[in-house]
């Protein structure tokens, strides 16, 4: 077993349950903004909306979409799919989705009892999350994780997105430390798992609905529940 020193999460859907959030914040804005105006339901609008939102997110991971582009776009292309053009409504639920998802606190099962864990064995643990940062602070804030990380990088910060190889270089010259000393822990197989190993680091394909194709080159090591990983480290 190799010995390491450092491990960095990922959070949203890692450790921070996005998912869930992410529908409860939707559900109530879709009700209170928009079912009034249409006769679709809030499932057929949610799906748009995720198929939207993550080709838009591909585009930010390239820096070929601003930031404030992207948080409006998602609204507005989603409601075009009901036959709404209301700017003013997309504005008014990209403040509110901000607004709201940073007032949930849904954690994985498991996650405080594994960075409690992992930090009475004195491992230097931290956050990298492509999320924008005045929703990640205060998720991380609320949820009380924020104790247990020594250093929180974000890529609006940092200037690079993941998997670009650079954000993780430039984590392991804040922390002082060599990939080989790093296990990174992420669900996104594109964007966490091949990004940690282009940068040479030991990767946890954090993988709980078990999907059966990771692409390219099998994770380091993959688990379906973070409890797992206390039998790894």
């Amino acid at each position: 077993m190799k010995k390491y020193t450092h491990i960095i999460f990922d959070l949203d859907r890692t450790l921070w349950d996005f998912d869930r959030v992410s529908h409860e914040v939707l559900s109530e804005i879709y009700n209170e903004l928009v079912q009034p105006l249409t006769t679709f339901s809030f499932e057929y609008f949610h799906e748009k909306y995720k198929v939207i939102n993550s080709g838009l997110w591909d585009l930010y991971r390239r820096n070929e979409i601003k930031k404030d582009l992207l948080r409006v776009k998602r609204f507005t292309l989603s409601l075009e799919e009901l036959g709404l053009d209301r700017p003013w409504i997309a504005n008014q639920m990209a403040d509110e989705y901000v607004k709201r998802t940073t007032e949930h606190a849904y954690l994985f099962p498991g996650t405080m009892e594994l960075l409690a864990y992992l930090k009475e064995k004195n491992y230097v643990l931290s956050v990298m999350t492509n999320g924008f940062k005045e929703v990640q602070y205060p998720k991380i804030a609320r949820s009380g994780l924020g104790p247990y990380f020594e250093y929180i990088f974000i890529s609006e910060e940092i200037g690079y997105n993941k998997p670009d190889r650079r954000i993780f270089e430039f984590a392991l010259k804040k922390m002082n430390a060599s990939p080989t000393e790093v296990l990174f822990v992420g669900d996104d197989y594109e964007v966490d798992i091949e990004g940690a190993a282009d940068a040479g680091m030991d990767q946890v394909f954090f993988n709980p609905h078990t999907n059966p194709a990771d692409g390219g080159k099998p994770a380091t090591y993959r688990i379906a529940e973070l409890s797992e990983l206390m039998t790894i480290l």
